[in-house]
């Protein structure tokens, strides 16, 4: 019983962390703080084994601009 409640608190903690950060990348007022919340997400959401679509060839533009480049649109 133990061992499911750290790993409840564990997901808890993780789901409101990326939370956070989604929200912080959409709604924050300076752009180096978005852009920050961005990377932090992406590196969280990779991690975790989240694949992100990759463009096909003659495709131009980021597929997730949320998630890839350097935070520029």
């Amino acid at each position: 019983m133990t061992i499911g409640l750290l790993s409840a608190a564990g997901v808890t903690l993780y789901t409101v962390t990326v939370s956070v950060l989604a929200f912080t990348s959409a709604f924050a007022r300076r752009a180096g703080l978005r852009r920050e919340a961005r990377a932090t997400l992406a590196v969280l959401l990779l991690a975790r084994g989240a694949q992100t679509p990759r463009p096909r060839a003659g495709e131009g533009g980021d597929v997730m601009p949320c998630l890839g480049g350097d935070g520029r649109r």
